[in-house]
């Protein structure tokens, strides 16, 4: 049986006739966690991005961490905690990663960890390629729905009879550092609630600004300058933080508008965000946004209708 293949790979002597994206200067909002593999695509594809983390995820520090920490200690110690939850939901690789580490803290060890996450009887949700990273561990993923998005997931667990009753344990970010929470975890804890479910929100780790304005100065005077082709978010939150970042939603638009830069989104939720927090449209969006081919694939048609229509 042959694989499917929607997409060639680039070729490696690819010049500018099949780049549509070579040497366009790119910004990229994602956090560290994201911004290379991002990057890495867009690289490939013929782009040059400049990185500007619009937000930072870390660990959860202080009472925040001992909080969730408490909380696992109570899961661990609970005989039966297939009757205080049935699902786990991760909205993220970092939600994952987060939860795995605090999780092997408590328990004595990733392997101890993964154990009883093996003989709890919970099953686990992830969404699109996230879920590598627990069947990496020899984890089962449950519940994985074909639209990588959290409603996509809420919806899957309608389609499975899975969601009346309910009761899923769900980890996500705290933001902070003068962030505003976008509207998408308080939207996934509704959709849960609409379809019957109970949420039981954990917050899970930190997302903050992801640098200071002084230290993306240059990247801003590029923006200013005309320098700059393309932004990419992959959040909501990056479009606050770069805001902040590029001197204020005034001087963004600005410079945007001056020099015809193209906003681009990984996902039609993101682009929705990021359009209300940017005051902006977004209108280069990923269809297929399980992995950032899409986002990327987004670009090139872009700037190739741009390239055919000024010929």
């Amino acid at each position: 049986m042959q694989a499917h293949v929607s997409r060639l790979p680039k070729h490696p002597l690819a010049g500018a006739e099949e780049l549509a994206l070579l040497g366009r200067r790119i910004i990229v909002t994602a956090p560290r966690q994201y911004s290379q593999k991002l990057c890495s695509k867009l690289v490939n594809a013929g782009a040059r991005p400049l990185v500007v983390p619009g937000v930072a995820i870390t660990e959860l520090e202080g009472e925040e961490l001992e909080q969730m920490r408490d909380y696992l200690r109570g899961l661990l110690a609970d005989p039966h905690p297939a009757t205080t939850l049935s699902h786990i939901a991760f909205t993220s690789k970092n939600g994952i990663f987060a939860f795995l580490d605090q999780l092997a803290a408590v328990a004595g060890g990733v392997e101890a960890a993964c154990d009883w996450l093996r003989r709890s009887g919970l099953r686990l949700c992830a969404l699109g390629a996230d879920g590598e990273v627990l069947t990496g561990l020899g984890l089962e993923v449950h519940v994985s729905p074909p639209e990588a998005s959290t409603l996509g997931l809420v919806r899957e667990l309608e389609r499975r009879g899975e969601a009346a009753g309910a009761r899923v344990l769900c980890p996500v970010p705290l933001v902070t550092g003068g962030l505003v929470e976008p509207p998408v975890v308080p939207r996934f804890l509704k959709a849960l609630q609409d379809a019957g479910a109970a949420p039981v929100r954990l917050d899970a780790y930190l997302t903050r600004l992801g640098c200071r304005p002084e230290d993306c100065a240059h990247e801003r005077a590029t923006l200013e300058g005309g320098h700059v082709d393309a932004i990419v978010f992959s959040s909501t939150a990056e479009a606050q933080g770069l805001l902040q970042l590029m001197g204020g939603d005034q001087a963004f638009r600005r410079a945007v508008a001056a020099h015809g830069v193209a906003l681009a989104a990984h996902g039609p939720y993101t682009a929705a965000g990021a359009a209300a927090v940017l005051g902006l449209p977004v209108p280069v969006v990923s269809r297929s946004f399980s992995t950032f081919d899409g986002v990327v694939m987004a670009l090139e048609e872009h700037f190739a209708l741009e390239g055919r229509q000024r010929r």
